[in-house]
Order: C-alpha cells, then structure tokens, then sequence
C-alpha cells in the first residue's frame, strides 16, 4: 500500500529512491534492536516496501536512453544515502 503511493507520488525515480530509502530505516532500526523477532518482521517489511526490481528497470532505462549522469548520479545517491541512512538509524536505535 505505502509502495504503491510512492509510485504515483513523487513516483519515478523519486517514488523508488524513497521506497528503497524507507526500507533501509526500517531495516537499520530492527538491525539496531538486535531482537530476532524484529529483525524477522523488519526484513518482511522492508523487503516488501523496497523495490530492487523497479530500480533495476529504472537504470536499464536510463542507460537505454544513454542518460549518463542521471544514471551515474541516481546510482551514487542510492548507494550513499542507503549506506548512511542504515548506519544512521541502526547507531539511533543502539544508542
């Protein structure tokens, strides 16, 4: 349900890279809680809420289109800002 009103809006590569970016709080903060109950449901519900194979499409279509910057640049910022936002949120929640 979330997923699908992050498709319509912002939708495209905003809808996916806040879905995926959403995904990866949950993720950090049941990862940060160290329960295996938690960890169990948030990799549920992050795994539903991410969506691996819509960015998968979106960057065969920008290379399709030879959009090499937005490519370069929506690849970055999804690895970064994943990488930051799970070790921000797993360091919130064990603190």
């Amino acid at each position: 349900m979330l997923r699908g009103l992050l498709a319509r809006w912002p939708g495209g590569l905003r809808g996916t890279f806040t879905a995926n970016l959403l995904a990866t709080v949950v993720l950090g903060a049941v990862i940060g809680a160290g329960d295996l109950v938690y960890l169990a449901l948030g990799t549920g519900f992050a795994g539903a809420l991410s969506t691996w194979s819509t960015l998968a499409r979106e960057l065969g279509e920008l290379l399709k289109e030879r959009q090499w910057r937005l490519l370069t640049g929506y690849i970055s910022a999804t690895l970064t800002a994943g990488w930051a936002v799970a070790w921000l949120t797993r360091w919130l929640v064990s603190a």
